[in-house]
């Protein structure tokens, strides 16, 4: 058996074992800092604790039982863990970070030989501890995000440990973020590095045996040379997952890019891209279909944007609102659309170029909307003005975002920006999948217990999990 102490982590921007994983909280912070912090604060209503680092720990302890509960293991899976003054400016800042203290190869029940597996599930495979002297998941966090010195207009994290505490403007929660560190330490990460293309220590990790080149169908195990690997490294959007489970569930996980059908009058019928809101529900995967309505408001700086009451409710009621972009947050407008009884909402833009960002928050919204671009806009109202009778439908492409077909097989993409982004590249999913999934190289700050195509990827690398749908877990005891 091999192996060998890991430096490197990673950063947010078939065994014998019979049961769910425990996941121990090693807390290294110093006495009165990080986890040992003694501020006290006010209780949330998901996290009873009223000091700082108890709140801390307590949102760090849930996140490892969420993974303890969805992973199969005998041995403990030990995470060291400390908050420390990480990179931060005004405009960025790296949240956390995390990964595997220690990788092995070689070892008993090694499902393929010759490859570095992760300590956590080296473990849990071989059925004994492989280094007993030596945590499995090192991790960190920016104590930084507290003192207001990073991101500009960032009051602090957030102590939350469910979705359904609604986190203040302002804050960031760190369930999700830790969340998504714990699994790199678990194993959502290659140790070859997306720089150079070199194996760590000449070996090829367990990734790299479903890491590959689009174009050539080639893993990154059986690629020729470091340089053909560090190509593949900022290959966008050629670099694809070949894990049978992920191929087999991407569907389950994935939709298409969001469009607007426009399906009258013929003269401006056709697909229109569209960016699907980032609060409120889905449209049906059958999507949403009605007639388009220029909703009025009351006034304000203009009454077409829909950032105050709608006065034109008889004509909005069943029908899909249509408002131009600007002068308040896309939330608000979609909400007063909602109010006069409108079942979709479509928000044009003011600017020639691009689509709406469509971002915001608010859990009162309960209807589906989408933003198009400042032509179409232009274009659907110019008949509206006519009295024409504009219908479309909210829904979305037929092509899974954040996919690529490779020898006629269809695989979701891994993250490939040129030029690398050490970190963040290769191993996390693309940035183009939709919905945003928990594994993205940016935080998803919704993301506080699913964990989508993470669970069959894990699978694909070796692990055992505890349940075919994870989900089950969480409604049992988690929320």
């Amino acid at each position: 058996m091999n192996h060998t102490r890991l430096l490197s982590t990673l950063a947010l921007l078939a065994g014998s074992s019979t049961q769910a994983a425990t996941i121990t909280v090693v807390n290294i912070d110093g006495t009165g800092e990080g986890f040992n912090d003694p501020t006290v604060v006010a209780a949330l209503p998901s996290n009873p604790f009223t000091t700082l680092g108890a709140q801390r720990l307590h949102v760090f302890q849930t996140a490892a039982n969420q993974w303890g509960a969805l992973l199969n293991s005998n041995v403990v899976i030990k995470v060291q863990a400390a908050f420390n003054p990480l990179t931060c400016n005004g405009t960025s800042a790296t949240l956390g970070s995390a990964g595997a203290m220690t990788v092995h190869s070689n070892f008993a029940n090694a499902p393929v030989a010759n490859v570095w597996y992760n300590a956590a599930l080296a473990n849990s495979l071989a059925g004994t501890d492989l280094d007993a002297a030596t945590n499995d998941i090192n991790s960190q966090f920016n104590v930084s995000i507290d003192t207001g010195t990073c991101l500009n207009g960032t009051a602090g994290w957030y102590y939350s440990t469910a979705a359904s505490d609604t986190t203040p403007a302002g804050r960031i929660p760190l369930l999700p973020v830790v969340f998504h560190e714990i699994a790199h330490g678990l194993g959502f990460q290659t140790f070859t590095s997306s720089s150079t293309g070199a194996f760590f220590n000449g070996t090829p990790a367990i990734w790299d045996t479903f890491l590959a080149d689009a174009t050539s169908g080639t893993t990154w195990n059986n690629m020729a040379d470091n340089a053909t690997r560090q190509t593949s490294a900022i290959s966008d959007p050629n670099l694809i997952w070949k894990g049978p489970n992920v191929t087999a569930e991407q569907a389950d996980f994935l939709l298409g890019a969001g469009i607007l059908t426009v399906t009258a009058p013929g003269n401006i019928a056709g697909v229109k891209t569209a960016q699907i809101a980032a609060f409120g529900p889905l449209a049906p995967q059958s999507g949403l279909t009605g007639a388009i309505v220029a909703a009025i408001d009351s006034g304000g700086v203009s009454n077409l944007d829909g950032c105050e009451a709608i006065t034109n409710a008889a004509a909005v009621t069943g029908n899909i609102a249509l408002m131009v972009r600007g002068n308040c947050n896309f939330s608000v407008k979609v909400k007063n659309a909602q109010d006069a009884g409108a079942i979709g909402a479509v928000i044009d833009n003011n600017a020639a170029a691009g689509l709406p960002s469509m971002g915001g928050a608010d859990p009162t919204v309960v209807i589906p909307s989408i933003g198009i671009s400042q032509a179409d806009g232009n274009a659907i109202r110019a008949e509206l003005a006519m009295l024409n009778v504009v219908t479309g439908t909210i829904g979305f492409s037929a092509t899974l975002a954040g996919t690529q077909v490779s020898q006629g097989t269809r695989y979701v993409r891994m993250n490939a920006p040129n030029p690398v982004q050490p970190g963040s590249s290769v191993s996390h999913w693309t940035v183009d999948t939709f919905p945003n999934l928990l594994m993205e190289p940016s935080l998803n700050t919704s993301l506080f217990d699913d964990v989508d195509l993470t669970i069959p990827l894990f699978k694909d690398i070796g692990w055992n999990v505890v349940t075919a749908d994870p989900d089950a877990v969480f409604k049992n005891g988690f929320e």
